[in-house]
C-alpha cells in the first residue's frame, strides 16, 4: 500500500513537472544570430532593485499606451548590471514601451517619471525564445554567452529583452546583446 502511494506521488510529480516544462516552453529552442537592428525609441521608467520586480513598470507603460491609443506592441526591460556581480538592491534597469517611431505630441503626454530615449542602429547578438520570459534567461543567457565566446565577441552595453505577446498563450522574447568587434 505504501509503495503504491509513493509511486502515485512520484508519478504525479513527474507529470506536473513535465506539464510545467511544456507549458513554460522549457523544451523550445533558442535561435541566435548576429545582426544590425535599426534604431527605435523607448518610453521608459527607471527601476532599481531585483530585475523580476520591473514587471509593474512594464505593465503600467503598456496600460498608459493603450489608454492613450498609442501602439505598444513591444514592451521591454533593459538591464544595466550583471546580477552575478551586483547586489540585488543595487541592480539598475528600465522598462516600458518600445516604438519604431514616436507619435506626434507624445512628449507632452508622458506619465510621471517616464522619459523618451532614442536608441541608434547598432550590431547585436540577437536571441529569440518563444517560451516564458520567466525561464528565458536561464535558457538564453548561457547559450548566448557560449555563442559569443566561440566567436570572440564582447558585450558593449546593456542587455535588452523585448516582449511581444502574440496571443493568450503565445509570447516571443527577443534578447538584444550589443556587441563590439573582437579585440575592441
Amino acid at each position: 500500500m505504501v509503495k503504491w502511494i509513493i509511486a502515485t506521488f512520484f508519478g504525479m510529480l513527474i507529470g506536473f513537472m513535465t506539464y510545467m516544462m511544456i507549458h513554460l516552453g522549457a523544451l523550445k529552442p533558442v535561435h541566435i544570430e548576429e545582426k544590425s537592428k535599426p534604431g527605435f525609441y523607448l518610453i521608459s521608467k527607471i527601476h532599481n532593485g531585483a530585475y523580476h520586480k520591473i514587471v509593474p513598470i512594464i505593465l503600467d507603460a503598456e496600460q498608459w499606451a493603450k489608454n492613450n491609443n498609442y501602439d505598444c506592441r513591444f514592451t521591454f526591460g533593459e538591464y544595466f548590471d550583471d546580477p552575478e556581480t551586483v547586489e540585488e538592491g543595487r541592480l539598475r534597469s528600465r522598462g516600458g514601451c518600445l516604438m519604431e517611431k514616436l507619435p506626434d505630441g507624445i512628449e507632452k503626454n508622458l506619465p510621471e517619471g517616464y522619459e523618451i530615449a532614442q536608441i541608434s542602429e547598432r550590431q547585436y547578438v540577437v536571441a529569440t525564445f518563444e517560451g516564458s520570459p520567466g525561464i528565458g534567461p536561464m535558457k538564453v543567457y548561457p547559450k548566448v554567452k557560449e555563442y559569443m565566446q566561440q566567436r570572440r565577441l564582447t558585450m558593449n552595453g546593456s542587455i535588452m529583452e523585448i516582449y511581444e505577446v502574440k496571443g493568450p498563450k503565445e509570447m516571443t522574447t527577443t534578447y538584444l546583446f550589443p556587441t563590439a568587434l573582437p579585440g575592441k
